[in-house]
């Protein structure tokens, strides 16, 4: 089994690498960024603390946190860049879809825990639990988001034991459903994003000049980088978003190849814990929500990466643990504590079966 320190030994290199481009090309958020940091720590110590089978029995009382705090969004949020994601606690800003994923995830591996096969009233049940934080999310409107959580939680579908006719409509039923929202339910702005991908007229360039200057910046970082505190693009603030939605450009520029290949490899250690434990759990519920934490890692890390160096087109998803902001380093400190519980709890096991 995975030893217990790798997950938070991972964490610790993520963070770090998140500092030291924070010092580079936005000093004024360093001090807020460490207390975020101080906060997941807490958080991700806490939460492994606690069983799995804890977890699991608090599931149901989550999700209706969370489905009632995604509806509470669209009544008081305050709009944000054309989305209404954001709640506002004084200083502080919370974006409960940030749980969406790891709530979902728990409350889905206990529901396929208890109905080992699905018929078709269990399976529409299934996929309403799925369907209804993502529908809020799309609402805000919030794109990115939704597309990485269902993307996580596709692994709920092959692990469920379901008639193929069942996915075979579902995946017609999701093809059905983009059709619709491209033509009715998208805003111009994110038509616009994803066109300007595509195209290359001067319309669209202009629409494009994040990607663009994000290319350039990881491109003009060369195989060692200009180093920490030159690089051009960043520090002279032609790249826009550099501590966020384009830190990967910024660290890439600044550290070169070298240091984005190394970031890249943290997160493959990351996903191959999860994958790692996911093959070796017995548990169904919980081989289902690592299972889902390595897909929700691949997926929004290579959204965010891809969208720097001109493979995918713009989204807003930021990159996990080194991007500045403090709602995303506490949602996913709780859920990788949850992670580490399973963890914890394998190795008891194993101690006690020795003895």
């Amino acid at each position: 089994m995975t030893k217990r320190w790798l997950l938070p030994g991972t964490l610790f290199f993520l963070a770090l690498s998140s500092i030291l481009i924070l010092r580079s090309v936005a000093p004024l958020l360093l001090q807020r960024q460490l207390l975020f940091f101080a906060l997941g720590t807490g958080i991700f110590w806490l939460t492994s603390r606690i069983s799995f089978e804890r977890w699991q029995s608090l599931a149901w009382y989550l999700y209706g946190l969370l489905v009632g705090s995604l509806a509470l969004t669209q009544l008081i949020a305050t709009v944000t860049r054309g989305t209404k994601s954001w709640i506002e606690l004084g200083p502080f800003h919370a974006q409960p879809s940030q749980l969406a994923v790891a709530i979902s995830g728990l409350t889905i591996g206990r529901y396929l825990e208890r109905h080992k096969q699905l018929g078709l009233k269990e399976y529409v049940i299934l996929i309403l639990l799925i369907a209804a934080p993502a529908l809020f999310i799309f609402t805000e409107p919030d794109l990115g988001t939704t597309a990485i959580y269902a993307l996580s939680l596709l692994p709920a579908l092959s692990l469920s034991k379901v008639p193929k006719l069942y996915l075979a409509w579902t995946l017609t039923l999701g093809i059905v459903v983009v059709a619709l929202s491209w033509m009715f339910l998208l805003k111009p702005y994110q038509r616009q994003r994803i066109t300007s991908f595509i195209s290359s007229d001067e319309h669209t360039q202009t629409a494009s000049y994040n990607a663009i200057q994000s290319v350039i910046a990881v491109g003009s970082g060369g195989a060692t980088g200009r180093g920490l505190g030159q690089g051009t693009q960043s520090q002279l603030r032609f790249l826009p978003e550099r501590q966020t939605d384009f830190v990967f450009a910024s660290f890439a520029e600044e550290t070169g190849f070298l240091g984005g290949a190394l970031l890249i490899s943290l997160y493959a250690v990351l996903v191959g814990i999860c994958l790692s434990a996911a093959a070796q759990l017995n548990s169904l519920s919980m081989k289902v929500f690592t299972l889902i934490t390595a897909v929700m890692f691949l997926a929004q890390v290579g959204v965010n990466i891809g969208m720097n160096i001109g493979l995918v087109p713009i989204t807003g998803i930021t990159l996990p643990f080194v991007s500045y902001g403090g709602s995303s380093i506490l949602a996913l400190s709780f859920h990788l504590g949850i992670v580490q519980s399973t963890f914890m709890q394998f190795s008891v096991k194993e101690k006690l079966f020795i003895r």
